[in-house]
């Protein structure tokens, strides 16, 4: 009985990663839309809203590189 309750809970860590990992590639692929907008503006003459822009892209990317991070980590098992 005990591994099936620990099996199931693995099961369960392994759906919410997941979804956090494609939830975070839907991200990114929105992501380097913005970010190419903000090159594209910048290259333009629009450097400071393009410059806003790429920073925005950046940060998005730091943040769901972070949550992946997390989320890998959530699954390992405790030692």
């Amino acid at each position: 009985m005990v591994l099936k309750a620990e099996k199931k809970e693995n099961l369960v860590k392994l759906r919410a990663y997941k979804k956090v990992v494609d939830q975070n590639k839907k991200i990114n692929k929105i992501n380097l839309v913005v970010l190419a907008a903000g090159l594209l503006l910048t290259v333009l003459g629009m450097e400071k809203v393009g410059n806003y822009i790429i920073w925005v892209g950046i940060f998005v990317l730091f943040v769901t590189s972070i949550s992946s991070i997390l989320a890998s980590g959530s699954l390992r098992r405790p030692r």
